[in-house]
This record gives C-alpha cells, structure tokens and sequence, in this order.
C-alpha cells in the first residue's frame, strides 16, 4: 500500500480588484452641431444623461437579431424563466451549449432600452455616413417586440477622442455616440455568447478526490500520479501522491496535489465552435493527434481536457522582422463534448509541467507495516534481508506490535527501527537524470505485502559514485534520480556495522 499522510491542503487565495475611475470626455466629432430640437429628432427624447432611442422593456422583446462580421443570430425567448420570474434567453442553434444567459439578457436590455450618449450631426447625404464607419457598419441590430413594433440601429467606428465610445445611428440620418460598453456585444459572434467555463470548480466539500491524474504531451513519456491515501484508520500516511511514470517516486508535498487539482476550475479565452465536430475540423484543430491530453479519474468521474494545435498570428519586432506570435491553442473538455475552445496556454500546469519538479527530495518513505522484507548489500560484501511481520491483534499487546528479524533471527524493535528509519531519510539534494554512473555502492530492495505498490510490488534503490564530483548518485526503480552527500553513505555503512554488531544508530548525516 505505501500509504502516506492526508496531506491535500488547497488555500484559495481569493484576489479582488476594486476600482472606480469617473471620466468627464467631451467628444468631438467632424462637422459637429449645435443638438437639435425636437422637430429634427421627433423620434429621440434628451435627458442630462443622453438620448433615449427606444425606451422598451427587455420583457416586451420578441426578438433580437444581430448582423456583423461573423454571421447572424438570433437572440429569442428560451420559454422559461428564472427565480425571479425574469426571461430566460437563448440562441436557438447553440441553446445545447451553457449559454452566459446575464451576457444574453443585457443584449436585449440595452437594445429595448437604447441610449445614446451624446449627439454628432444629422447628415444630408447617406454618403456623409463613411466618416462615422456607418457606411460600412460593424453590426446591425434590429429588435421586434410582442406588439408588432420594430426598432433597429447600426454601429460604426469607434469614436477617435474616446477610449469608451463608438458611433451609431438608428435612423440613417442622425449620427450619435454610444457607450461601447452596451454595445460591443453586438460586433462579437454567437459564440461570445457561450461560457468560456471549460472545466467545473473543484468541490472542497471532500466528497470528490482525484484517484489517478494522467498527462500524455505527444513524444514525450506520459506524467502519472496515483492517490495512495488509505482508509485505513491505524495507517501513516505522509504522501498523497505517488509518481509512477515517468519516474517511480513519491509526488511533492505541495507540488504533487496542486497538479493533480490544476484541471479544475479552467477557463478558456473564447469559444470557437459548438456542435458536431467534423473529422476535417478535428483534424484542423490539431484534435486527432494531440499535444497533450490530461484525464483526472476521481472516486465520482472521469474529466478529459484535449489540447491541439495552436493559433498564431504574424506580428513584427523592432527590428522589422516577422514572428509568428501566439493567440492561443485549440482544446476540447470532457464536460462540454461539442464545443472547441481557444485556451491560454499558460493557464495550464499539465501542458509544460516538468515532471522533475513534481517529485519529492524524500523519494521513498513506505510505512514499515505494508512491507515484507528489505533486502540490503553493499560494496563491501555486507548482505542482509530484514524481515517485518506485523501481529495479528490477538498476538499484538500495547507495546508489541510487530515482529522484527534480521536473516530469520529475532532482532531488537527499536534498533530496526532505527535503522530502517535512517535507510528511508536518503534525500536527493540535486535532480540527476544523466545515465553517467560510477561503481555501486549499496543496494536496498523494499519488498511490499501488496504486490501492486511499488514496481512489480518492490521498490529498489541503488546508491552510485558519482564521476564528475565528490557526490553520491541515487538511483530508483532503475532510474537515476538525484545526488546527495557522499556523507550518508559513509554513515550508511557505520551504521549497518554497528546495527550487526547490536549497537546504536545514528540518525544524521
């Protein structure tokens, strides 16, 4: 079982950024006039907040249809409503995907109840519409409301003095400003509209535990980290996680969890695509062969995220050359099949992790009650297997709990104990991954009751001189690790000399 300590502590750091900023613009537009009176614009109200256009109800919308660059859609009643009692509205070709239903109802809301924000000019000649970008228009907007009624306007350039303003004109005649706040909505696609939550929250409630985290990045071996928590109640536990690919070593403390929990919570930049995906577009998004694929295995499901290809655009540095820079990469979650996400990547831990930094510096700590023998010999011709048996509890009294044996003969509790703790304390002081090795200088075999922990239901250390420095190479399950002091062991071997010989063990080194 190698069972170690529940220790999965998550702090959410809640970050909150408040601010306020208040702006007086006074907007200038070409050919600006005095505002008109009201037998020029008999269909505009004025107000010392702006121009109502249309002064509606979002209730009173039947619906509402937008044009721009990417296509059109058509924002309708759903036929529900939510707690209050208020509209619920949806887009009639995506309503399967987890609309932003806020995003919709502020749609209608600001087109039913339109305000303009300051007054530009009312043009003669429909030619005169090109400065204001309304000649050629970002969006068209057009609202039907229950009673039969119409109302519609156009957005066009963004205002130059402003950073907040863009012109419209709902009549073709009079140009306004408006706030781009209210009407950005307008110039994005249908699927600006669909939650960018790719992956849920992470329930703190504990009733949900990530049993197995697996990473497959295309060429490289996969990253698995398994749970080895037990329920058992008298067990000691240190680690939650344990590494099995692609090294065999306990998951960090802190770095461990934090990746295995990295998957949830995930938010991408935008939404590309819902529906069907078509082999061609899979293909097209980098879908068929992966970069990376993460899958979480917890006690209540299974969550897959796919990441493909990456979308790029040409930018040019300040010595005139042109890089391809970055957007974002294509991915696809699990828990909203028929959608295609554009994700930062940088968001996400599994698509660069290095495995290394994932393992714990105390590589191997099983409890000593999940083993059945260690084995041990050194350079020296020193050997020895050191069997544990633990007492059934008709056998076991409150102060003998095991059986301890050092090559069948009964031995001392506390002084194995003290030696299996100073052969477990080894701690890699530096990562080494290079095959260079020298000659071997001790070997140690944990062999577990369960034949599943470990590899092939033992773990095996081995212990190298190093050739470039005066260091020790620590070598596990067949794969150099990392380097330590040559110190622990020189006390390695004083220790098992005084260990045979009935003495003390020394814990440091």
């Amino acid at each position: 079982m190698g069972k170690n300590a529940r220790i999965i502590i998550f702090s959410l750091i809640g970050l909150a950024v408040l601010g306020a900023v208040a702006a007086v613009l006074m907007l200038t537009a070409p050919q600006k006039q005095e505002e008109p009176q009201e037998s020029i614009l008999p269909s505009s109200t004025s107000s010392a907040t702006g121009f109502t256009l249309s002064d509606r109800e979002a209730k009173d919308v039947k619906s509402l249809t937008v044009t721009n660059a990417g296509g059109t859609f058509t924002i309708t009643p759903s036929g529900n409503t939510d707690e209050n009692g208020d509209v619920i509205w949806t887009i009639a070709d995506i309503a399967a995907a987890p609309l932003d239903t806020s995003s919709l109802e502020l749609a209608v809301e600001y087109a039913a109840k339109f305000e303009a924000r300051e007054f530009a000019e009312k043009v003669s000649d429909p030619s005169e519409l090109a400065k204001y970008g309304l000649d050629a228009p970002t969006a068209t907007v057009k609202a039907q409301f229950t009673d039969g009624t119409e109302f519609g306007f156009t957005l066009g350039s963004d205002v130059p003095s402003s950073d907040t303003s863009v012109y419209m004109t709902a009549d073709g005649e009079s140009v306004y400003t408006a706030y781009k706040s209210r009407t950005d909505s307008y110039k994005g696609e249908k699927y600006d509209f669909v939650s960018c939550s790719a992956m849920p929250a992470y329930d703190q409630s504990g009733t949900e535990e990530v049993k197995l985290f697996t990473v497959e990045r295309y060429g490289q071996e996969p990253i698995v980290l398994e749970n080895i928590l037990t329920d058992e109640p008298d067990a000691i536990q240190v680690y939650s996680y344990r590494m099995t690919s692609p090294y065999s070593a306990y998951a960090d403390l802190t770095n461990g969890p934090t990746f295995v929990y990295s998957i949830f919570g995930l938010n991408a930049l935008k939404v590309i695509e819902v529906g069907e995906i078509s082999d061609e577009k899979r293909v097209e998004y980098g879908l068929e062969t992966p970069f990376c694929k993460v899958t979480a295995q917890t006690n209540l499901k299974t969550y897959t995220l796919t990441l493909g290809t990456g979308l790029f655009h040409t930018e040019t540095d300040d010595e005139g050359k042109e890089y391809e820079a970055l957007d974002g990469v294509y991915g696809t979650s699990s828990e909203h099949p028929g959608i295609v996400y554009l994700f930062d990547e940088s968001t996400i831990m599994a698509a660069s992790a290095d495995p290394a930094k994932l393992i714990s510096k105390l590589f191997l700590m099983p409890y000593i009650y999940d083993l059945d023998t260690i084995e041990y010999r050194d350079n020296t011709g020193r050997s020895m297997t050191l069997g544990v048996k633990m007492l059934e509890a008709a056998e076991a009294n409150k102060d003998i709990v095991g059986e301890y044996t050092v090559n069948g003969e009964k031995w001392d509790e506390q002084k194995f104990k003290n030696l299996y703790q100073y052969l477990i304390s080894a701690a890699g002081e530096e990562i080494y991954f290079d095959s260079d090795k020298g000659a071997l200088i001790a070997e140690i075999t944990y062999n577990y009751l369960d034949k599943s922990d470990g590899v092939d239901g033992k773990d095996v250390v081995r212990f190298y001189e190093s050739n470039s420095d005066r260091k020790t190479i620590i070598e596990l399950n067949g794969k150099n690790l990392f380097k330590t002091r040559q110190l622990y062991t020189t006390q390695l071997f004083k220790n098992v000399e005084s260990f045979l010989a009935g003495g003390d063990i020394t814990l440091t080194y």
